[in-house]
């Protein structure tokens, strides 16, 4: 039973399977962008071999053949770029290979571009909806699923951004009577140096510091930060700014 509370208390312990947890997460990311890829290849063969033998307007038999091959180039690209994440046993241990990120970005935009000539395809093709359902709403599913693709990481930045900007935490607020209610026996707001009377609100950071509620709020107004610390109020923070587990 000691052992168990020494296992769960042990801060080096903790950040280890924090850093694991986090490495085995992206691994199963990359598992999952590989399985994605390797479904569109065979799905979209299996329909082109389906249909090789039928005329379709506007050339989108083409379209899924080239978007074929560069679905099967860029998925040898991705694994190649993350490959070692299935080799390293720490986050902070992972380099990346210059030239494949290169070429998978050379191969990012040539996507984006056959997007682009995939889509106008499909505008221009006012019989295919009827004449070759199958073909047209395969390209019209992995078109639109590809503009997704590039535009979420963008619409993902934009509303973190927001969350950050706009979205304040909940901070815990207290009526003060004793220095027990504290979570140090530091009983003295370090903003202003005046000591907590009884019926003062108090109000407690993330990071356990304390002040005046007035106080903190004036704080506020100039950086959403902890005036000790300096570790940010936002949580959100986290996510665009948080270091790499020491493992």
């Amino acid at each position: 039973m000691e052992d168990a509370v020494d296992f769960n208390n042990n801060p080096h312990v903790r950040r280890y399977f924090t850093g694991l947890n986090a490495l085995c997460c992206i691994r199963f990311l990359i598992c999952c962008e590989l399985f994605m890829k390797t479904f569109k290849v065979i799905s979209i063969s299996i329909i082109l071999w389906i249909k090789k033998d039928e005329y379709v307007e506007q050339n989108l038999k083409v379209f899924l053949g080239v978007y074929v091959v560069l679905t099967f180039f860029k998925g040898i690209a991705f694994y190649k770029k993350n490959q070692s994440f299935f080799i390293i046993r720490r986050i902070p241990d992972y380099e990346e290979n210059n030239d494949v990120a290169l070429v998978n970005n050379v191969l990012e935009a040539t996507m984006l571009f056959w997007y682009i000539i995939g889509f106008h395809w499909l505008q221009e093709c006012d019989l295919c909806k009827i004449e070759q359902p199958l073909i047209y709403y395969t390209v019209l599913v992995w078109v639109t699923f590809g503009f997704f693709t590039f535009l979420a990481p963008l619409i993902a930045i934009v509303i973190l951004l927001f969350l950050i900007s706009y979205v304040k935490p909940k901070l815990q607020t207290i009526i003060y009577s004793t220095v027990d209610e504290l979570p140090d026996e530091n009983d003295r707001c370090t903003i202003c140096y005046d000591d907590y009377k009884i019926g003062n609100c108090v109000k407690i950071l993330p990071c356990d510091h304390h002040f005046h509620s007035e106080c903190i709020d004036e704080w506020f107004n100039v950086k959403d930060s902890c005036p000790l610390c300096k570790k940010s109020i936002n949580l959100l923070y986290d996510l665009v700014d948080a270091e790499d587990p020491e493992i």
